[in-house]
């Protein structure tokens, strides 16, 4: 019976150990800091300055609207050739309502009469449905970065798409139904073209060029023929001032194939060459970069001038006038990491005359299978919130790459050491 007590208590004891040890292990772990990871990818970081300045550009400013009710026939940066109809005056305002109301109806008979003719093509409505949920997706893309420019196409595309789709999901009545829309809308419009009697004139564009329905009041104040004797001081002057708008005119045009930004560099040490294309970012109403040539860059005082040209996107740019830009000068590949995966580690260095000195070296912990290992990059460029970084030596077997899972809150990290 005493034998009997014994090995029981014996057995009691070891499954307290157990189960303390269980818990000691347990406990530790819940101390430690998880694994926490991220990838690494390529990166091209621009790299250069911020500039003020003013677009230039050959403006013919058109007639006076005399009071009367404009409405544009061309648009906003859309070509024009000599002698074109840019817009109509109209002598009250019932009849630019209703030139209003032809355009809009002319436009939905369009989408009408392309979902009508393309019926053959509808039958997959699984293509459809994608053809729908595509131009949803660019409509909202374009909306959430602010970019307008193509908002007008894209909201078309899509009303377009919806009324194919609808169709395609109809009966074999859906093409009589469709051409008796179509039919009933034509009466309409024909019924207003009838009543539109009272267009007062007609503006014609007196050469060719890209129109503009805004006169912001600089076109008197600065053209291409006054960039020659242009300085840093007279620009800055220039700036300063604030144009009155003008309201009378029907718009301008834009003439000549080549346009201009006239800008102000803080500091002279600026690193631009003429001749050289360089990059420049706009800010509102145009949203990517603009490759343009250096014409001219002059040091003065504290400032630098530089006249940029470009014979590219000037129906994009007409909107545009005093500007707040970036300058591109030039661009950095690398290694994009946030800020927490990289490490200094001090090292004693060897010189050639036997001495020794210290030094830091930046590594990036990546994980492979399950063990960590360092990898020695150098720094391109340093941001609030990530490195861009480079391996030391690009040929090496074991660097960093691209895609690689590097390691960011792991203060005890070696080489070998198993982390997952």
């Amino acid at each position: 019976m005493r034998e009997s007590t014994l090995a029981t208590k014996v057995m009691i004891a070891i499954l307290c150990l157990g189960v303390a040890v269980y818990l000691a292990v347990y406990f530790v772990r819940g101390w430690e800091e998880p694994l926490v990871t991220t990838r690494a990818y390529a990166y091209t970081q621009d790299v250069g300055m911020e500039a003020s300045g003013i677009l230039v550009r050959d403006e013919t400013i058109l007639p006076d609207a005399g009071g009367s009710y404009v409405d544009h026939i061309l648009g906003e940066g859309e070509k024009a050739a000599a002698g074109q109809a840019a817009a109509l005056l109209y002598t009250d305002s019932a009849a630019l309502t209703t030139r209003q109301a032809i355009r809009t109806l002319t436009a939905e008979i369009e989408q009408l009469q392309y979902a009508l003719d393309d019926r053959t093509q509808t039958g997959d409505a699984s293509r459809l449905d994608g053809q729908v949920l595509d131009s949803i997706t660019a409509l909202r893309s374009l909306t959430a970065q602010g970019d307008l420019t193509t908002l007008d196409d894209c909201a078309l595309n899509l009303r377009t798409m919806v009324f194919k789709r609808d169709f395609a999901y109809g009966d074999g009545s859906a093409a009589g139904q469709l051409s008796q829309l179509i039919q009933s809308k034509q009466e309409q419009l024909a019924q207003l073209n009838a009543s539109l009697n009272q267009v007062a004139q007609v503006v014609y564009t007196p050469a060719a060029g890209v129109f503009s329905g805004t006169v912001d009041g600089w076109e008197g104040l600065i053209n291409p023929s006054r960039l020659d004797g242009l300085t840093a001081q007279s620009l800055s002057d220039l700036l300063s001032q604030t144009p009155a708008p003008v309201s009378g005119p029907v718009g301008k045009l834009i003439t000549g194939s080549t346009w201009y930004f006239a800008a102000l560099l803080p500091g002279t040490d600026t690193g631009l060459q003429s001749g050289k294309t360089y990059s420049l970012t706009f800010s509102g109403d145009y949203y990517g970069q603009i490759p343009m040539v250096l014409e001219r860059v002059s040091l003065e005082g504290e400032q630098t001038l530089a006249i940029f040209s470009c014979r590219t996107h000037l129906s994009d740019t007409t909107l545009l006038r005093v500007q707040a830009v970036d300058v591109v000068i030039h661009h950095l590949e690398g290694i994009r990491i946030p800020r927490k995966a990289l490490r200094v580690e001090t090292v004693e260095e060897e010189q050639e005359d036997g001495s020794t000195r210290t030094v830091n070296r930046y590594k990036v912990y990546t994980v492979e299978r399950s063990q960590s290992w360092g990898r020695e990059v150098d720094i391109l460029y340093t941001d609030e919130n990530f490195y861009l970084v480079r391996p030391v030596d690009p040929s090496a077997a074991k660097r960093l790459r691209a895609g690689d899972e590097v390691i960011l809150n792991s203060s005890d990290i070696y080489d070998g050491k198993v982390v997952r």
